[in-house]
C-alpha cells in the first residue's frame, strides 16, 4: 500500500491538528489545576524530634523543644493544667512546591508530544510547498563498475 502525496498530506494535517490540540489542552490543563490539600496529613505528621534538623520554631524567643524539655509549656486538658510532652507535639509541613514538581515530567513529556504535533502539522501545510524545490527532470546517474 502507498501512500499518495495528497493522502500524506491530509493525514500530516489531521493527525497533527489532533496531537497538538490533545498534548497542548492537557499540558494546560497540569499547569492550572489546583493542587488541593498541600498540608502532611495530621497522621503522617512528624514530630518535632523528626524535623528538628529542618525547622525550629520558637516560643517566646525560646526554641520549642528546649521548652518542651525544661517543662515550660502547658495545656489545659479537663481544667487540668498539664505539661506538654515532646510527643504532643506533630509538624504538618506545607508540600504544595513538591507536589508542583512531580507534574513537570509529566508536563515536558505532553509539551514534546505537543511540538511533534506541530511540526507534523506544519509539514503537512508546507507539502506542496516543500515540493516545489524539489527539481523535476534531473538524471540521476548510475554508474556501474
Amino acid at each position: 500500500m502507498t501512500i499518495t502525496t495528497g493522502h500524506f498530506r491530509l493525514f500530516a494535517i489531521v493527525c497533527g491538528l489532533l496531537v497538538f490540540a490533545a498534548a497542548s489542552y492537557r499540558v494546560w490543563q497540569l499547569s492550572t489545576q489546583p493542587v488541593g490539600d498541600t498540608w502532611t496529613p495530621a497522621i503522617y505528621a512528624p514530630g518535632l524530634e523528626a524535623t528538628a534538623d529542618k525547622l525550629e520554631v520558637l516560643v517566646s524567643g525560646v526554641p520549642l523543644a528546649k521548652a518542651v524539655a525544661e517543662q515550660q509549656l502547658s495545656m489545659a486538658t479537663n481544667g487540668n493544667m498539664v505539661a506538654v510532652k515532646g510527643s504532643d507535639i506533630r509538624i504538618r509541613l506545607n508540600n504544595e512546591s513538591a507536589i508542583r514538581a512531580a507534574s513537570v515530567s509529566a508536563m515536558l513529556g505532553y509539551a514534546a508530544l505537543a511540538g511533534g504535533g506541530f511540526v507534523l502539522l506544519v509539514i503537512g501545510l508546507l507539502t506542496p510547498m516543500i515540493g516545489a524545490f524539489r527539481q523535476h527532470g534531473l538524471i540521476d546517474l548510475h554508474l556501474t563498475t
